[in-house]
């Protein structure tokens, strides 16, 4: 090999290594393969879950856990996983520990709080947003941006605020960036927002934005679609009704929107009305 050859293969290695910082690779590959699947389902199964009398339950887990290592599950055992784990949460104290200590969850080990609900602890009418916002994840209190402003506004154009409604997230932690969810994103957290609902057991759920509406809706249409609607839907053993609205970022950035929403905030104090709690 000429000298004029190494060099240009040492620069070729330098520009590899310097790629893979830029992609975020800070670990170095073993000589042995490793089974991160097969590793993944043993912390699975050795993973116990705390139950209720065992400890003190806050709405927002700044000091949780943080798992080491890289921990990875297939797809599809990554939501069967969800769901038996949400299954196993008898009250909504036990849900929390379940979500927290699920390492599986997208985000979880990328925000600093866990920020599962807000408002009262049981009530007849819920509330759901996607996730925390940039406000929330900084300074650590659930629905406490813009955005949750603007759900107190409405929550009050009916005679409704937060002791007497629960408020609560798809995802306890903010996606980075608050970039959307994917649809397997969506699907692993959707059995535990499911049995949130199940296990609060309000009568009226206010569903804001995709994510929400696609976990309880099961619907991929356009929230404009599904707007002004009844929908009558079931979490495990519990049945309901919920209604969809554009989500609340969307209603502060585009003024056009409240009216409709306005109009179905209407229906909805309506139905307390016509079905009191």
């Amino acid at each position: 090999m000429t000298v004029t050859e190494r060099e240009q293969n040492q620069k070729a290695l330098l520009g590899l290594v310097n790629w893979y910082v830029e992609s975020g690779v800070d670990l170095a590959i073993d000589d042995i393969a490793h089974d991160r699947y097969a590793d993944c389902a043993r912390e699975l199964e050795r993973t116990v879950v705390v139950t209720s009398d065992a400890r003190q339950q806050t709405n927002a887990i700044s000091s949780r856990p943080k798992q080491s290592g890289t921990k990875i599950l297939p797809p599809d055992d990554a939501i069967r996983a969800a769901r038996d784990r949400a299954l196993s949460a008898a009250n909504l104290d036990e849900l929390a520990q379940c979500f927290v200590d699920f390492f599986p969850a997208p985000f979880r080990d990328m925000a600093e709080h866990f920020l599962l609900h807000a408002g009262a602890g049981s009530a007849s009418l819920m509330a759901f947003e996607s996730a925390p916002g940039e406000t929330e994840e900084r300074t650590g209190v659930p629905f406490s941006g813009p955005q949750a402003r603007l759900l107190d506004n409405m929550l009050a154009a009916i005679g409704k605020s937060r002791d007497s409604a629960r408020l609560a997230y798809v995802s306890p932690w903010r996606p980075p960036g608050d970039r959307p969810m994917t649809p397997h994103e969506l699907a692993i957290l959707t059995p535990f927002a499911q049995r949130h609902v199940e296990l609060a057991q309000p009568q009226i759920l206010l569903l804001f934005g995709e994510a929400p509406a696609r976990a309880f809706l099961g619907s991929t249409d356009a929230v404009s679609k599904l707007r002004g609607k009844w929908f009558d839907i079931s979490c495990g053993a519990h049945s309901l009704r919920a209604m969809a609205f554009s989500s609340l970022d969307a209603m502060l950035k585009s003024a056009s929107l409240k009216p409709t929403a306005w109009r179905d905030l209407r229906a909805v104090a309506r139905a307390f009305v016509e079905t009191p709690a």
